[in-house]
């Protein structure tokens, strides 16, 4: 962005010089339609006293108008400097004057080789919006009576007023695309920019934009990002963005970093671009020596949203998942991949399942902590699933070794579609607020996958196991309990075969097999769950799995036993259909 700003004559000699990258030209004959990063217009006002001018805003309040602006001083001499008596003044369209009032926390002196930030403001009471046309900043003499005014430059600012209200310039600018690297025009740091990612998330309290932008520290020092925010914009409102990271954000010399904004809105709410702003802070005291502190906004650069999602890549089954460079989730000694995704029906529940499996295998020469990554389904039609992990996992994986951990999804029996895009997530722990700390999801890895077909009962994928009951008999017993009743059994003889990847841990935090007995009439008159490890574990060759406890006072006829997958999550259980037994 850059802002026109025509040099007027003064009663001493304003000599124009270039500033660093990154700030806006305020020049005369340059358009403000230009590239990002140009190099500013700076005003020499003084020996060794330069001046630029970093934006001007209007917003209409409860109060009126307030217009706010930002002018920066720096000292290029090797002494401190006295920061000159200035009034920042602007003019309307129709020619009416206003002298905007310095902030009482303005510096009033410049250290050697160094510069500050003069913030003025003035809050115009009147009910309709103000348009700006003239900027003029004015040395005033106090000395000498009457007080002798010089106006150092007057500019012509109609179309580059910041209209806090509608988010926008009075000029078009031309916005950043989606992808393209950016610095901030007037923000006084190296670091550059650029959109990775833009998630939405529904939640009890709205819609929730998660935006991701790469941070590159291009300088040969360390730099801590600045306070910047990033606000999403509708056709018809503007939504206030936050940074997710709690605390400052350091990057050391050559580093990359992500950081995240989260931009509420509301429920129908459809964002049409992203704006970055700066929040400048304006001090008055009152005549009793107590201070007011307002803020307002100087808008820096309008970004363009990602147009519809490009395909992802395909993927394999069992191939290691390249993920974003930057990410600080998976360990780089860890491969994680994708080995199953089965989708099935559960007529019973009235939905459907998928089961996703990672497998997670430790390449490096030490143990690697389980990373805590989430996982969505994205349908071709646009719809998201979100993924439920096992509620238990082991915390560490060895050096050699492999360990799986599952996701559970709950899909419509509608969804038909056997094509998704599995999403890897790394979950955002946003600033506390009144006690909750809210979590944002940012996607680090997409693929396309193809869910696996349903395996008949001599070849069931369980990974790492693969399933095979080669045969089976139920048979009923009854037998006379202690009071006149009889009490009823059921017994299923298993002839299984097991066989498990040896590479792979498995734990009791593994997925478990739910054998359950439905009658003729599709009632459940009995169920019971089996462990792949421990005690009354499912074993290979010949075994037999009793069933009491029925909810039945007879003996039943073409019984048939549902055998499903479960995993335990935090919202409970989830079953999968692998097999019916009849």
């Amino acid at each position: 962005m850059r802002i026109p700003f025509k040099q007027a004559a003064i009663s001493f000699v304003l000599s124009s010089s270039l500033l660093i990258s990154g700030l806006p030209a305020w020049a005369d004959g340059t358009d403000a339609n230009t590239a990002i990063g140009q190099t500013a217009a700076v005003y020499t006002i003084a020996n060794h006293l330069q001046v630029t001018v970093e934006g001007i805003s209007t917003e209409k309040i409860a109060g009126g108008v307030r217009i706010g602006s930002v002018i920066r001083t720096i000292n290029t001499s090797d002494q401190t400097l006295r920061v000159p008596d200035f009034e920042l003044k602007v003019k309307t369209a129709s020619g009416t004057e206003y002298t905007l009032r310095p902030s009482s926390s303005n510096a009033h002196g410049v250290q050697p080789e160094s510069e500050v930030e003069l913030t003025f403001m003035k809050v115009i009471n009147r009910q309709t919006e103000v348009s700006l046309s003239e900027l003029s900043l004015v040395d005033v003499d106090y000395d000498v009576y009457p007080k002798k005014e010089t106006t150092l430059f007057t500019a012509p600012i109609s179309g580059n007023v910041w209209n806090a209200n509608r988010g926008e310039f009075g000029n078009a600018l031309v916005p950043v695309k989606w992808g393209e690297t950016f610095s901030i025009p007037t923000v006084e740091s190296p670091l550059q920019y650029k959109t990775v990612d833009m998630t939405k998330t529904n939640s009890a309290d709205g819609v929730v934009y998660l935006v991701k932008l790469l941070v590159t520290n291009p300088s040969d020092q360390s730099e801590t990002l600045p306070a910047i925010q990033l606000d999403g914009k509708s056709s018809a409102n503007l939504y206030t963005g936050k940074q997710a990271e709690s605390g400052p954000v350091l990057l050391d010399a050559g580093e990359s970093k992500y950081v995240h904004f989260a931009i509420r809105t509301d429920m129908d709410t459809v964002l049409d671009s992203l704006n970055v702003l700066t929040s400048e802070n304006f001090t008055q005291a009152d005549s009793s020596g107590n201070t007011k502190t307002s803020t307002f906004t100087l808008g820096k650069l309008n970004l363009e949203l990602p147009s519809a999602a490009g395909a992802a890549s395909s993927y394999t089954y069992g191939t290691p998942i390249a993920f974003e460079q930057w990410n600080d989730v998976i360990n780089q000694d860890l491969d994680v991949a994708l080995v199953e995704l089965h989708v099935a029906d559960n007529k019973d529940q009235g939905s459907k399942v998928a089961f996703a499996k990672f497998t997670l295998t430790n390449k490096g020469v030490s143990a690697v902590p389980v990373p805590a990554f989430q996982t969505m389904l994205s349908s071709p039609s646009g719809y998201d699933y979100t993924g439920y992990r096992q509620s238990d996992v082991q915390k560490t994986i060895a050096p050699g070794t492999s360990a799986v951990v599952s996701y559970g999804f709950v899909l419509p029996v509608a969804e038909t579609s056997d094509h998704f895009t599995m999403k890897v997530q790394n979950e955002i722990q946003g600033e506390s607020n009144a006690g909750s700390v809210p979590a944002f999801k940012s996607t680090i890895a997409s693929y396309q996958v193809t869910a696996q077909a349903q395996e008949d009962r001599h070849e069931i994928a369980l990974y790492p196991y693969k399933v095979n009951i080669k045969d089976y008999f139920l048979s009923q017993i009854t037998s006379p309990g202690q009071t006149i009743a009889l009490s009823y059994t059921y017994k299923l003889q298993l002839y299984l075969d097991l066989i498990r990847d040896p590479k792979v841990l498995v734990d009791d935090n593994f997925s478990k097999l739910k054998f359950e007995l439905v009658d003729a009439a599709g009632s459940i008159i009995g169920s019971k769950t089996f462990p792949f490890t421990g005690t009354d574990r499912l074993v290979n060759g010949k075994q037999t799995l009793t069933f009491n406890n029925l909810t039945t006072d007879q003996i039943q006829n073409h019984v048939t036993v549902n055998v499903y997958e479960v995993l335990h999550t935090p919202t409970g259980d989830v079953d999968r259909l692998i097999a019916e037994l009849k």
